[in-house]
């Protein structure tokens, strides 16, 4: 498999939702507008620039897909293995799609769901088709995300698996230390006020794979087109199609792909209006606009604020400093031991630091999804220049294992290895296999899909009023006057 298959694969896998989501929320005429300005898009971005450095065999394939479905069958999807809390709503979310016509209207008060459904629209069609909810369809789905993600990783760092372990253990060490320091001290651990921490790929596969698998791909595409093809306006599509699959990594990867554009650019700011880089650009903005009036209906996120403005101002440092600031000092390490600060990326690399530190002083939602969500994509496109900068230095120093300088990135791949390790080991200790097995001794049981009619009933019942209005449309929209279905 070669780089131009692999970004088509990508962005037909991120684009696919943006179809269906164009076809069932959106009137007719305007429906066959956005389906038509994304067929186009689609045509015009199957160009056939291709680097055979970024390749892969079949085997290496083939490896990478039963990796990426062990890792999701780990991570709770299609109920298979131990499921963490949010799947109460990840499985009502999707039987809400299967249970209901598009757009979605909460029988509850008449209301639309106001929503991101991206990771859901495919398998849910599929279940509508098939007559019934399908585990299986987006068990599949997400495998096959997760698996164009990992084939990006690969390629980017000289297909070394060492690499791709690194990739998802970065992050998270700041929260095992604070627990380990609690624990000293005769601590018991507390649920933090709200959540500022950096966690790694694999714990958060636990958590949000809905956001996880587009923001790994869409990663992938910016890393490409702005390292190798130096054309990161093509990125545009990728940043814009995400917008369906998670709100805050799509706001967050805008900022990103404007601090590419005038790295790239600031010199020579003719190249921005050449007829290709307008098109890459110019129909993406404007196949956007519908969705955009789509989100805006929904109501303001319930909490809102810097860090600073919450109580209890104590515990939220404490929280912070171990959650933000040993994980950054950890990152910015790793990137000096690998000579970042002098490479060709420095400006970049400098500015995704600067982002982090930047988001991490805002606070949105309840548990700060904000933050949770939206550090992702900044950290999962720094880790793609750490890993490409690793994946020469061990090459330039083939006993690098051996070097004095090596023993903190040794040191960092360990312990940030062992909070999702605690997951992974607990998939393996609950499924449906071991409950089976010994019935006696292991109790597994997946959250149900159907429990609540629908999303904004569990939201009341599992979880508040607050975080259940979240998910509703404004009455007298512009979407709900003009633009729905």
């Amino acid at each position: 498999m070669n780089s131009t298959i692999l970004r088509n694969l990508s962005l037909g896998y991120l684009l696919m939702p943006n179809l269906i989501f164009s076809i069932g929320w959106f009137r007719l005429p305007l429906s066959v507008l956005l389906v038509a300005g994304i067929v186009f898009i689609v045509v015009f971005h199957f160009r056939t620039e291709n680097n055979s450095a970024l390749s892969l065999s079949r085997k290496q394939t083939f490896q990478i897909a039963i990796i990426s479905l062990l890792i999701i069958a780990f991570s709770g999807v299609g109920g298979f293995c131990f499921q963490a809390f949010d799947y109460w709503a990840h499985n009502s979310k999707y039987y809400t799609l299967f249970n209901n016509s598009w757009p979605v209207l909460f029988k509850a008060n008449g209301r639309y769901a106001c929503h991101y459904f991206g990771f859901f629209l495919v398998p849910a069609l599929i279940s509508k088709m098939l007559g019934e909810l399908s585990g299986i369809a987006l068990y599949i789905w997400a495998s096959i995300g997760l698996f164009i993600g990992f084939c990006w990783i690969f390629v980017f760092t000289g297909k070394s698996y060492l690499s791709l372990i690194l990739f998802l253990s970065l992050g998270g060490i700041g929260h095992l230390i604070k627990v380990v320091t609690m624990r000293l001290i005769g601590l018991n651990y507390h649920v933090p006020p709200f959540f500022t921490e950096i966690w790694p790929v694999l714990y958060q596969a636990q958590w949000a794979p809905n956001q996880l698998i587009p923001i790994i791909i869409v990663s992938a595409i910016l890393f490409h087109d702005y390292v190798y093809l130096k054309k990161p306006e093509r990125s545009f599509i990728a940043v814009i199609a995400i917008f369906i699959w998670g709100i805050f990594p799509s706001i967050v990867f805008v900022i990103i792909f404007s601090m590419l554009m005038l790295l790239r650019y600031h010199n020579d700011l003719r190249r921005l209006f050449q007829r290709k880089a307008m098109i890459d650009v110019l129909v993406p903005g404007l196949i956007f606009i519908p969705t955009f009036f789509y989100f805006l209906s929904g109501k303001a996120s319930v909490i809102a604020g810097f860090i600073w403005q919450f109580n209890p101002l104590d515990q939220i440092a404490f929280h912070y400093f171990f959650g933000v600031v040993i994980d950054l000092a950890v990152l910015s390490g790793i990137a000096y031991i690998l000579n970042l600060h002098k490479s060709a990326n420095k400006r970049i690399v400098t500015a995704l630091f600067a982002l982090l530190i930047l988001i991490s002083f805002v606070r949105m939602g309840k548990w700060n999804d904000w933050f949770l969500r939206g550090n992702t994509p900044v950290l999962t496109l720094l880790s793609l220049f750490i890993l490409q900068a690793f994946s020469v230095w061990t090459k330039e120093r083939p006993d690098w294992y051996k070097l004095k300088v090596s023993y903190p990135l040794v040191l960092f791949l360990l312990l940030g290895f062992i909070v999702p390790m605690s997951q992974i080991k607990r998939a393996l200790q609950e499924n449906i296999v071991t409950s089976m097995l010994f019935p006696d001794q292991v109790k597994f049981t997946p959250y149900p899909y159907n429990q609540f009619e629908d999303f904004y009933e569990l939201g009341l019942n599992v979880y508040s009023q607050q975080e259940a209005n979240q998910f509703l449309g404004q009455k007298g929209s512009i979407y709900e006057i003009y633009l729905a279905r």
